[in-house]
């Protein structure tokens, strides 16, 4: 994902979740590491979203042509990488955070889309 589109990305979250004005003299001079990094801390601070907020947020970014945040969690979230390296959900958290990036439309190969599915499948078993 290009650079450009991650900082439409900060600056639409920083404007409305952060003090904006914080962030965004520093977005431009941001380096790539940085960018990424800034993008993974949002996606982490969104875990406490509720799953009807994610869609309304995914929504707002989707009509700015800006990636969404369920796309971004599946990219950058630690949570979300630590989730797919233990193989399973723990808690309820976890498991909306995997059913948001399951049901964004972004591409997912069908390897990716079969393991969410089977993981989201094994804690509603429970």
């Amino acid at each position: 994902m290009e650079d450009a589109r991650l900082k439409d990305f900060l600056s639409f979250f920083a404007g409305k979740y952060r003090p904006a004005e914080k962030l965004l003299p520093t977005l431009q001079a941001m380096t790539r590491d940085a960018l990424r990094e800034a993008v993974s801390d949002c996606t982490d601070m969104s875990l406490q979203f509720t799953p009807m907020e994610v869609a309304k947020f995914d929504s707002e970014l989707r009509l700015h042509d800006i990636p969404s945040l369920s796309e971004l969690r599946r990219r950058y979230s630690r949570a979300y990488a630590r989730v797919m390296r233990r193989g399973r959900i723990e808690d309820e958290t976890e498991y909306y955070l995997l059913r948001n990036v399951l049901f964004d439309p972004s591409e997912k190969t069908a390897e990716e889309r079969e393991r969410l599915e089977t993981l989201i499948a094994a804690f509603e078993g429970k």
